[in-house]
């Protein structure tokens, strides 16, 4: 090894000794990869395994079937082995091979890293890493990374290779050859000393860890079965800094009536993607919102991302401080979304965005829910508007619907008596004249019971305008004091070639048709747009 060579890889772990001792170590574990490409030696890599290992423990797998962007925008230390972890177990419960396509995504996704070799070799044991394709990419990977590795399970795999598969054969030898002549590298004094040291420190922080679990599992199942109490996050909080987590001055922070905002932003940077994983891989990463320590505003990823069904987790109790929830608003495993809502550890959810009518139905014990806010992305689906009726604290609620019918019983007795503000809005399919069929709004109704104007009408489609009639008398139940009547046909001025007269026309002809209705409000105003 040169000189220089030694200089950076002894900075590396200097660093990593460092950043240990802050109890940052996942920046530590970031300068043991960094060392380890400078020199890959075997004590390097044991203690990136050994530190990886105990980073990732209790935390759940993710796939490597998620769109590219969403791990390549939030790359984290623990993505990779949580990767790693979730094909293992794959290749462990199913007895295969991991598949070279996925493989490949890894290798592609991910930069050269020795936490990949294990897998490798234990996938080369199972069944189909003989077919040519999976062969390919269990020789890329290894190639990819480079020695050390061990062959015995590479020898196994060619002595089972069919005959005829010529130059994947041959790449599989190749690889064979680079195990066989590798030489391990013998590390300077100094260096070696640093890996004993961090090897000590490492040793330690697993021990430490071991002997506090029992209590910190108490304390955050204080905080789940509690979560308005501040004092049980104090508490917990107070033990984690005494034991360098930096959970600890986070929730310190947040609970602080006076928050020191930049630091809680340099710890969220460093640390978002370990204190959500508790959540689950199903939600959209960098998108959660924290609050006294602890997430409370959770988007699920979209839910093309879930590859199969099997692979959905049931919340854990982690969850338990989430009142705020945001789903895709497509109709992908509405059934899976409901089991999740049904689950006991979103018992506090109080806001549920873009859900779709089939969700919302499927919930168990609505009078039991804690729902205040409701968005629903369609209103098709059975027992929709009765689960809406029976949410006993439900008082903000906004839906998107083909059916002004079901707007009108949003606006029945029982439920505007208790809604303190509701929007409504109907979406048609139009095909003008020779131009393809699309989507624009026919109307929109807004109430508001505090605001200035409690009642807002926009009209964007001159044929359904007769269906406001019924809505604009429904609404008075919310108030009488001023309406607002807004015309905006923008789809006609896109779609035709001199739509001026045709629709001032309109304008003038939805006014005579909402004039009767808009006579119960005390003050009127027509707008056009």
């Amino acid at each position: 090894m040169s000189r220089e060579k030694g200089d950076i890889l002894e900075t590396h772990l200097e660093r990593a000794e460092d950043a240990l001792a802050r109890c940052e170590d996942d920046e530590a574990l970031g300068h043991l990869l960094e060392a380890w490409k400078e020199c890959q030696a075997e004590p390097i890599i044991a203690l990136i395994q050994r530190l990886s290992d105990h980073r990732v423990a209790g935390l759940t797998p993710l796939s490597s079937s998620a769109p590219r962007g969403r791990i390549e925008e939030a790359r984290h230390a623990m993505d990779l082995p949580r990767v790693l972890a979730g094909l293992m177990e794959e290749v462990t419960r199913r007895g295969f091979c991991v598949p070279g396509h996925e493989l490949d995504v890894l290798r592609r996704r991910f930069p050269a890293d020795p936490r990949m070799v294990p897998l490798v070799l234990a996938s080369a044991r199972k069944r189909d890493a003989e077919k040519l394709d999976n062969l390919r990419m269990h020789s890329a990977v290894l190639m990819y990374v480079g020695a050390p590795f061990d062959v015995e399970p590479l020898r196994e795999l060619r002595a089972r290779l069919p005959e005829g598969l010529g130059r994947e054969a041959e790449r599989l030898d190749s690889v064979i050859r680079l195990g066989e002549r590798w030489v391990p590298p013998v590390l300077g004094a100094s260096a070696q000393a640093r890996c004993d040291a961090l090897k000590e420190a490492v040793e330690a922080r697993i021990g430490t860890s071991a002997r506090t679990a029992a209590t910190r599992e108490e304390l955050f199942a204080r905080v789940h079965a509690a979560p308005e109490d501040d004092e049980a996050r104090k508490v917990l909080a107070d033990v984690l800094l005494e034991q360098g987590d930096p959970l600890g001055e986070f929730i310190m922070l947040q609970c602080s009536s006076t928050p020191d905002e930049a630091r809680i932003a340099t710890l969220l940077d460093a640390h978002r993607a370990r204190w959500q994983a508790p959540l689950g891989p199903h939600v959209e990463r960098g998108l959660i919102r924290f609050e006294r320590g602890f997430p409370v505003a959770v988007q699920l990823e979209h839910a093309a991302s879930v590859p199969f069904a099997h692979c959905f987790t049931a919340p854990e109790p982690a969850w338990s401080t989430v009142e705020e929830l945001a789903l895709d608003g497509s109709s992908h495993y509405e059934k899976l979304w409901a089991a999740m809502l049904n689950a006991p550890a979103l018992r506090n959810v109080k806001t549920l965005l873009r859900a779709s009518g089939p969700t919302v139905g499927a919930l168990k014990a609505p009078r039991e829910s804690a729902l205040q806010r409701v968005e629903l992305s369609s209103t098709e689906g059975e027992g929709v508007l009765e689960t809406l009726e029976a949410l006993p604290r439900l008082r903000w609620l906004k839906v998107t619907t083909r059916s002004p019918e079901f707007v009108l019983r949003c606006l029945g007795p029982s439920m505007a008596s208790r809604l303190e503000s509701f929007e409504g809005c109907k979406w048609v399919t139009h095909e003008y004249s020779f131009l393809r069929p699309h989507d624009h709004m026919a109307w929109r109704i807004v109430l508001s019971r505090d605001a200035e104007v409690p009642v807002s009408v926009i009209v964007g489609d001159f044929r359904d305008t007769r269906e406001l009639v019924p809505l604009l008398g429904a609404a008075t139940r919310f108030s009488t004091r001023a309406l607002r009547v807004c015309f905006r046909f923008e789809w006609m001025r896109r779609f035709t070639l001199d739509a001026g007269p045709e629709i001032a026309s309109q304008v003038v002809q939805g006014r005579r048709i909402l004039e009767e209705a808009a006579s119960a409000y005390t003050q009127v105003l027509w707008e056009e747009a």
